[in-house]
């Protein structure tokens, strides 16, 4: 199974998490990647950079497939739209843009409010979008009409770092620089539980936190460079690893479920079985 990493040195690195070998490097990004995610069949990868572009590439053959540009800021947010025939990207210059990649342009742009540290899928077609903001706010988004179609405020005192959803579309984890991340039932817009603890402190405006993929647990990277595990029946959290020497920024759960992958400012990423 491969994994990516992103790097200061604009370069998005493919590897084997059996071997812990690097097997592809894409180049192309003129400064830093912010974020980068795979497609439903592996074969594309999308990434977001500082140079304020998004960027698609085979992961086959490293070629650069599109460079799509128009957003006139960093971007934070990068996923994959259904068969991949899409991409959604959000940005610090307040919008949302989707993106055709078969056209090779912008075909959408939504206007944020408020400057986007991460955008999600809400159902599998890409018609409801969420997005997570440095006013602290959670949008919802009919991604047809452009249109904004449920606000969540108020739930947290700190910007949103990132959003994830579970596997069953219902509940979406948000995670925040208050040093809390919050369950939100997605029909009811309410949320349904607060995971913290008092050692958890998300080191960047970026900090990931994610579903385990059948939905019992939550993992989130720390600033002291651990990673923290909640058990979502009891919401308690209940393992910590720590492997980095300061700030995790990422994680994520490999789809199987039996290894967790996590990345830190300083360029290692480790694998726990």
């Amino acid at each position: 199974m491969n994994r990516t990493s992103t790097i200061s040195d604009k370069t998005v690195k493919i590897w084997d998490a059996k071997s812990g070998k690097s097997t592809l490097t894409l180049s192309g990004a003129m400064q830093g990647i912010m974020c980068v995610s795979f497609n439903t069949k592996d074969d594309l990868i999308v990434a977001g950079s500082n140079d304020n572009a998004t960027r698609v590439w085979s992961s086959q053959t490293g070629r650069l497939r599109h460079t799509l540009t128009g957003h006139l800021s960093k971007i934070f947010a990068t996923r994959f739209v259904g068969d991949s025939s899409k991409v959604i990207s959000g940005s610090h210059d307040r919008t949302i843009k989707i993106w055709d990649l078969a056209k090779g342009y912008c075909i959408k742009t939504i206007f944020s409010f408020s400057s986007c540290n991460d955008v999600i899928l809400g159902d599998d077609s890409g018609t409801a979008l969420v997005s997570g903001h440095v006013d602290n706010h959670i949008r919802f988004w009919d991604s047809r009409t452009g249109d904004c179609t449920s606000e969540i405020t108020g739930i947290h005192t700190g910007q949103i770092t990132s959003l994830a959803v579970s596997t069953d579309r219902r509940v979406v984890l948000s995670n925040s620089r208050d040093n809390t991340m919050k369950l939100i039932d997605v029909r009811m817009l309410q949320v349904v539980n607060t995971l913290f603890h008092d050692s958890y402190r998300p080191g960047v405006n970026w900090s990931k936190a994610c579903f385990s993929p059948d939905g019992r647990y939550v993992a989130a990277a720390n600033g002291d460079g651990s990673v923290l595990f909640w058990n979502l029946t009891t919401g308690k959290m209940e393992k910590t690893f720590k492997e980095h020497p300061n700030n995790c920024n990422a994680v994520a759960w490999h789809p199987a479920g039996h290894q967790v992958i996590s990345c830190d400012k300083d360029k290692n990423v480790v694998v726990y079985e």
